[in-house]
């Protein structure tokens, strides 16, 4: 399902092999310094959090935290790939379905963990004098469910030939079944969860308009920012996922994409995590201006911790 590190589809005649296998090797090299800065762009966020106790003291953060890990088993899987796909190491330690499902377990949690971000959100928003969703058990119960749930979606690639097994990839039912339940279904969460997300913060800005129009400038401003952020979060999301999606749907064996095509969604998805991680930092105002801070220090560790 997921466009990853494998020759994906039947090769007619010893040319094209040799063509297909040259394009596979250049996606390789170009995939590799985006799943580095992923690695280390999130492991950073990760490490800032949970060393800082005012920020591990925001609950919030920890779907953060858990967005920047997934990412980071992720691009680790995935420059794993890319270093043995480029290197011809022989890959016969474990099944090809096995390597589908850790591939593809890997995608899901990071698709879900962000439905849980925005779920969680959306619920402390529309419900903010319940405390049972600022709770930790809730917002550690949710990424729970996430984790799970990524898991068990994973799950088919270990009963049918995917993406991984080059020599019998086609299974319709297969690549149905994970365009809809890995890309489709979180798609719509999120997008479902930011769009009344945003609906119910503009009807309580008009409410306190109506009552208030002093705060008018204001409530203006912060709508503003909270739409681009939830515009250039869904659309980074969108661009990054979408197209594995319309991809394994519309297009098969028999009637591939061009190879170019294929590189480029090879390529693209990495940059889009990448971008995604690098957008959590900016929207998370404290971390970002400790790590600005940080970068003012000239390398100086106590500076970083300093109130």
């Amino acid at each position: 399902m997921i466009i990853f590190n494998n020759t994906y589809f039947p090769m007619e005649n010893f040319n094209n092999s040799i063509i297909n296998n040259s394009s596979n090797h250049a996606a390789d090299i170009a995939q590799i310094p985006p799943f580095i800065l992923i690695i280390i762009f999130a492991s950073i966020y990760i490490i800032v959090v949970l060393s800082h106790k005012t920020f591990r003291a925001k609950k919030f953060n920890w779907l953060a935290v858990n967005i920047c890990f997934s990412s980071v088993i992720f691009a680790s899987i995935q420059l794993f790939s890319a270093v043995v796909h480029l290197n011809n190491i022989p890959d016969t330690v474990i099944s090809c379905r096995s390597k589908g499902f850790i591939t593809n377990m890997a995608a899901c949690h990071i698709l879900y963990s962000h439905c849980a971000a925005t779920f969680c959100r959306l619920l402390s928003i529309q419900y903010p004098h319940k405390p049972l969703f600022r709770s930790s058990h809730w917002l550690l119960g949710s990424i729970a469910v996430s984790e799970i749930i990524g898991t068990l979606v994973a799950i088919p690639d270990l009963f049918f030939d995917g993406f991984s097994c080059t020599s019998n990839y086609g299974t319709r039912f297969l690549r149905i079944y994970t365009s809809i339940s890995t890309v489709l279904i979180s798609v719509l969460i999120v997008f479902g969860c930011n769009i009344a997300i945003f609906r119910h913060v503009r009807q309580s800005s008009k409410r306190v308009h109506d009552t208030n129009n002093n705060n008018a400038n204001y409530l203006s401003n912060r709508d503003m920012y909270l739409c681009k952020m939830m515009l250039l979060a869904f659309g980074v999301f969108f661009i990054g996922w979408a197209p594995i999606f319309i991809q394994e749907l519309l297009f098969s064996d028999q009637t591939p994409l061009p190879s170019d095509i294929t590189i480029f969604f090879q390529i693209l998805q990495p940059i889009c995590v990448l971008a995604d991680v690098l957008l959590l930092i900016y929207a998370d105002r404290p971390v970002r201006k400790l790590l600005i801070k940080a970068l003012t220090c000239h390398g100086r560790v106590p500076c970083l911790f300093k109130p």
